[in-house]
């Protein structure tokens, strides 16, 4: 079945108004990053050999053995029975096994120096040409740390709202999402005739650190190695750290913009693991027909089971395509984030 825009998308024929996405680790896979599996590699081979022996006590504690070539169970499976077995067992090793992974992901991230930041530049460039000079605002949903749409926003002189406000060192002020940039003459505002992005990082971001009960957002580089970096561990049952802040207004201002402001939400290379994102945000929104969701995946995600009840969901995958219940062939290659952004 051949996917165009406005079958994905059918506001796009006026406007972008509306429209949001949700974005996963695909999206920055051509830029250079790992996806799950090549992650879950990583961090598991770069334990020492105490940490594995705690690692293979966690998993022989629930009936399973860690498989390198099948990465699995993957990293968001491993941190969920990390954490569980400290709980359960008070057992400090893994306390510091779960601490171990944080620091191995944050490594990961940084390893990547000089990122390929084109798709993302070509995505914003296209997406701004759509708004034909009138002021327009769409969401990015996002679990990633990196800062591909941070630094490609900025290339593609594409304004970005994340919730933090100031210049150099900049700090936590979610009121800049409800932010227009705009001209005041006398009483009368004026919005920009531009695109705005509200740019809202669920996991947090490896730019992103606590100080003294105050969230800043830096320049990587600019963050030393003692600094407490906010970013929720890759898990499949994120519920109870992402109630922490900043993650808990985050997540409250994706509640309240799905199905509101944003009415129609596309998804390339996120693999809907995320219960909470799923049943909380996603799900609710669907069942109640306030969005239409349309999402692009290599192959169908385990995740998205529920949705496919729901009338207002739609799926393109390299099989096969799946919209108003029904599938049908060919399957499609738009869930590369390189095809993805040729839409637009």
């Amino acid at each position: 079945m051949s996917l165009d825009l406005a079958t994905i998308l059918p506001n796009i024929t006026h406007s972008l108004e509306g429209t949001g996405f949700l974005f996963g680790a695909g999206t920055s896979v051509e830029a250079g990053y790992q996806m799950m599996s090549g992650l879950t590699r990583k961090v598991v081979g770069a334990l020492t050999p105490a940490e594995r022996t705690v690692f293979d006590e966690v998993l022989k504690a629930v009936g399973a053995t860690y498989d390198d070539k099948a990465a699995t169970p993957n990293i968001e499976e491993i941190a969920d029975l990390v954490i569980a077995h400290a709980i359960n067992a008070k057992d400090a090793r893994c306390t510091a096994l779960e601490t171990k992974f944080r620091e191995l992901v944050v490594q990961e991230v940084l390893s990547v120096k000089t990122p390929n930041i084109d798709n993302h530049v070509q995505f914003f460039r296209a997406l701004s040409k759509r708004t034909f000079g009138r002021p327009c605002t769409v969401w990015i949903f996002t679990t990633n740390y990196d800062l591909l749409f941070e630094v490609a926003a900025a290339k593609a002189g594409v304004l970005v709202e994340n919730g933090f406000s100031g210049c150099t060192e900049r700090f936590f002020n979610p009121g800049q999402f409800k932010a227009t940039s705009g001209e005041v003459a006398g009483n009368r505002f004026t919005p920009n005739n531009q695109l705005t992005v509200k740019l809202v990082k669920l996991h947090g971001s490896i730019s992103w650190t606590s100080d003294g009960g105050q969230i800043f957002e830096r320049h990587p580089d600019a963050i030393t190695g003692a600094a407490n970096r906010i970013m929720v561990l890759p898990r499949r049952k994120k519920v109870m750290e992402t109630l922490a802040q900043p993650h808990e207004t985050l997540f409250a201002y994706m509640s309240r913009v799905l199905g509101g402001e944003c009415k129609y939400l596309l998804c390339c290379g996120f693999s809907f693991g995320d219960e909470h994102i799923n049943q909380h945000l996603v799900l609710p929104a669907l069942q109640t027909g306030r969005i239409r969701l349309f999402t692009l995946n290599e192959f169908e995600p385990s995740g998205v089971a529920d949705f496919k009840k729901l009338p207002s969901f739609g799926g393109g995958y390299s099989n096969e395509v799946f919209m108003g219940g029904k599938a049908a062939t060919p399957g499609t290659d738009l869930w590369k984030f390189s095809e993805f952004v040729k839409l637009f």
